[in-house]
């Protein structure tokens, strides 16, 4: 049966540990508020710790544009389905521009290079174990090493926090 609550209690402000606490005010300064999935994985202070520092580390701008990047976590996110996370990246585009339309058509409205990554992205978030060598060899003369392993490490980004989201029945408010 679904619920429209996670499966955890969501910690509050006043509940949370040290270095949750100082998660929660950094991104409370940055972006006004918390998201549900933060204060879920408050439950697990060094979960939440680690995986802010990595999920700061991969979506910041260098070496592979940010707006490719989101473009890639929305893909991601709906290859594995996860409402959620489509509702956040949905979110993230609309701050770069992209209208509601233009998100439908995504792929669409990218350069042959991006087109290139999200299919990637695609294919890693399916089948990372059969990837077509040719799609390798197109992502290995449009991308560096550096970018590609950036490029893997936001799809094993959204796989992960996509699962984490729909596991814990973190759904996107109404």
């Amino acid at each position: 049966m679904s619920t429209l609550h996670p499966i955890v209690h969501l910690v509050t402000d006043d509940k949370a540990k040290k270095e949750a606490k100082e998660i929660f005010e950094q991104v409370k300064n940055s972006t006004g508020s918390v998201p549900k999935w933060m204060r879920v994985m408050a439950n697990c202070e060094d979960t939440l710790f680690g995986f802010f520092l990595l999920f700061k580390s991969i979506m910041d701008d260098a070496p592979t544009d940010k707006l490719l990047k989101w473009k890639i976590a929305f893909a991601v996110s709906e290859v594995n389905k996860c409402k959620y996370c489509v509702s956040i990246s949905k979110m993230q585009l609309k701050k770069f521009g992209l209208d509601k339309k233009t998100m439908n058509e995504i792929e669409g409205i990218c350069s042959k290079k991006e087109r290139i990554a999200i299919e990637y992205a695609k294919a890693t978030a399916s089948h990372a174990y059969k990837i077509d060598p040719e799609l390798i060899k197109k992502l290995k003369a449009n991308f560096t090493d550096e970018q590609i392993v950036e490029i893997t490490s936001v799809v094993g980004l959204f796989s992960y926090i996509n699962r984490f989201n729909d596991a814990l029945r973190i759904l996107p408010e109404k």
